[in-house]
């Protein structure tokens, strides 16, 4: 069953290897129109990317500033004992 499996494996690594390395022409262009369109969509994207993990963010950040604030709260008023 390895066997197989090694030859499958090593056949389709070929295969691949055969395909990236060969090349043709695509007789193609990207007009501004659809090359604003991608960017815009990727604008979009990462900004709602942001926008929805930029409240749990938020919390995650107040719960360690309020861990570690009391840490050096405690730390500065045992300093002035």
């Amino acid at each position: 069953m390895k066997r197989i499996l090694d030859k499958l494996l090593n056949r389709s690594f070929l295969f691949l290897v055969i395909i990236f390395c060969s090349t043709s022409n695509a007789y193609a262009y990207i007009d501004p129109g659809t090359g604003s369109f991608i960017i815009q969509s990727i604008l979009a994207i990462g900004g709602a990317i942001v926008f929805y993990l930029g409240y749990p963010i938020r919390i995650f950040k107040n719960i360690y500033y309020k861990i570690f604030k009391k840490n050096s709260v405690s730390e500065e008023n045992d300093k002035k004992k």
